[in-house]
């Protein structure tokens, strides 16, 4: 990487200059404040043909009179963004921001071809969905219900209030800082900066295995209180087996099954005792 930099704490991968700082908090939020809220929207209209495409167009869309050109027909823009999107949930924003910078500095004349544009949105669509999907899917929301669920355990509200907080602060972390941060650093958003976004990725994934371990020995102790030796065994037996089937075609159905031979044991279980 050359050049590296930082802009408000967050890394610039190209080696182009700084962008300027944009104006005052609230300007901002005049400006953009009715893109970001539509931000929350983006999968309301998912649809088999273009699957994101119409809520993507929604965010850019109160950007249509700033971004064409004078004399240029509006449907154009309209066009171009409201083919195929897919970028996942949480940073989609970020790409919708980078293209909203795109867009308005051709609007203003400089050069910038719908061609990079298209391909920029891409390029981004695909590299930053998979990143921000593995953090959250993988790593930060098995974290937060495996808390949610000890606290449980112990008649706790406190372990779901815990992971609501955690889920939130990356949630609209993405959501809002990647659209801020692609409206202000428009091709700079790239991985550095998404690893300066999701920097402690490494501990959370050490917590989710760690968190994971401990609920899995307190599972199998309170199945021992609960329903003695033999319901640990059963236990064992059906992660075994949901292990061994997991790349099944019938992996849902022998789950399914599982669960409730798993009833029928605990409910003849209970009528023997």
């Amino acid at each position: 990487m050359e050049n590296d930099r930082r802009s408000e704490g967050v890394w610039v991968e190209t080696g182009d200059a700084l962008p300027a700082r944009r104006g005052s908090r609230a300007a901002f939020v005049k400006e953009h404040g009715n893109a970001i809220w539509r931000l929350f929207f983006i999968q309301s209209s998912r649809n088999d043909r273009t699957l994101d495409g119409l809520g993507f167009f929604s965010i850019v869309e109160p950007f249509l009179s700033k971004c064409s050109r004078p004399g240029e027909d509006a449907k154009a823009f309209a066009r171009r963004h409201l083919g195929y999107f897919n970028a996942g949930l949480y940073l989609s924003s970020a790409v919708a921001g980078v293209v909203v910078n795109l867009e308005r500095k051709r609007a203003r004349g400089e050069p910038v071809a719908v061609e990079r544009i298209e391909s920029v949105k891409a390029a981004l669509s695909s590299a930053l969905a998979a990143r921000a999907n593995y953090f959250f899917d993988a790593l930060l929301v098995p974290l937060g219900l495996t808390i949610a669920s000890i606290s449980a355990m112990y008649g706790s509200y406190a372990g779901l209030i815990a992971f609501l907080v955690l889920y939130n602060i990356y949630h609209f972390q993405s959501r809002i800082g990647g659209y801020c941060r692609g409206v202000e650093l428009g091709e700079g958003v790239g991985g550095a900066f998404v690893a300066r976004l999701y920097r402690e990725e490494r501990l959370i994934g050490g917590c989710a295995a760690f968190a994971a371990g401990v609920f899995a020995a307190l599972l199998f102790l309170r199945a021992r209180d609960a329903g003695g030796a033999r319901f640990v065994v059963w236990g064992a037996v059906v992660c075994a087996a949901s292990a061994a089937l997991a790349k099944r075609p019938s992996f849902v159905r022998t789950v399914a099954v599982l669960a409730a031979a798993t009833a029928l044991f605990l409910v003849i279980g209970g009528i023997v005792s």
